[in-house]
């Protein structure tokens, strides 16, 4: 079965049905209680939509420099190779995404700081002192093609020592219209079986679908994911572009020395969520991402920048 077979069939799991979306009134405890519960939820109105449409823009023009300089098309002119389509996808750091002096990666890690929503986050975390892993950070277009249905674990494919993944769609995603994440709920609390390729199978995620969840994202919703919640990526074969960021993050006390390089280490100054410290290594390309412009609005004034 395909994803597009999977909501035609059953609709229903398209609902908030297992009551995880949360706006700004909800309490940051009730939220981390409720992903404590089901290993998922989302944040409503958690972003200006008018900021991540700045920044989808950003990330299109860098994708469609990209194509011009591979394909040998004029710049602005987007060309589909024969593996794009059967890729579907490219994933990048979010400090590789730059269009002139705009990095989008930068501007909603800078707004994330300055949301409602970062309370969410440090109580997820059990702290104020938060580390964003960028190694682990992936900015990513997608191309809809179709997909079967299949899942797979974070703490398997990603890292097994960070905690969750917020996954900030750039623009709306409809079901059925747009790829997007679904999710199965309420997440074991370990490794699930995998084939070869490290996806759990579609005999798990097809088991129950009142388990089910492909949740429509409005502009600046984003959904928060624990590392053991099975996810997807969706794909219905409409071909439509979709533009994302993938954020880890983790208690700074936490972080392994070996995911330090690079690294933005975030803590409350006057309280108020304010990035304290970068680092990274010598001559790292993400250097220029972590010196940029966006990301200053949210540093302190003595921020320490330190090498590997």
């Amino acid at each position: 079965m395909n994803f597009k077979e999977l909501v035609e069939s059953h609709p229903e799991i398209m609902r908030d049905r297992h009551a995880l979306a949360f706006a700004r009134q909800h309490r940051p405890a009730e939220i981390a209680d409720a992903f404590a519960r089901s290993g998922v939820v989302m944040l409503k109105g958690a972003l200006a939509p008018e900021m991540l449409a700045t920044c989808a823009e950003t990330f299109r023009r860098f994708v469609d420099a990209a194509d011009a300089k591979q394909n040998g098309a004029r710049p602005g002119e987007r060309r589909q190779s024969a593996d794009d389509q059967a890729r579907g996808s490219s994933w990048y750091s979010p400090w590789m995404v730059r269009y002139r002096d705009g990095f989008p990666a930068a501007a909603i890690i800078s707004a994330l700081l300055g949301s409602w929503t970062w309370d969410v986050v440090e109580e997820i975390c059990g702290s104020s002192h938060i580390a964003i892993v960028l190694k682990f950070c992936t900015a990513r277009h997608g191309l809809d093609t179709p997909l079967g249905v299949g899942a797979h674990q974070d703490a398997k494919v990603v890292a097994p020592d960070l905690p969750f993944s917020i996954w900030i769609p750039l623009h709306q995603i409809v079901p059925h219209l747009n790829s997007g994440l679904g999710f199965i709920v309420p997440a074991p609390d370990h490794f699930l079986p995998t084939l070869p390729h490290n996806d759990v199978g579609p005999d798990y995620v097809l088991e129950d679908p009142a388990r089910l969840w492909i949740p429509p994202y409005a502009a600046g919703d984003f959904t928060i994911h624990s590392k053991f919640s099975p996810h997807f990526t969706t794909g219905y074969g409409t071909l439509s572009d979709r533009f994302s960021l993938e954020i880890r993050a983790t208690p700074r006390a936490a972080v392994p020395p070996e995911h330090e390089d690079p690294v933005i280490c975030v803590s409350r100054r006057n309280g108020i969520p304010t990035i304290v410290e970068t680092r990274s290594s010598a001559g790292s390309p993400a250097r220029h991402f972590l010196e940029c412009a966006d990301l200053g609005r949210a540093a302190s004034r003595d921020m320490r920048r330190a090498p590997l």
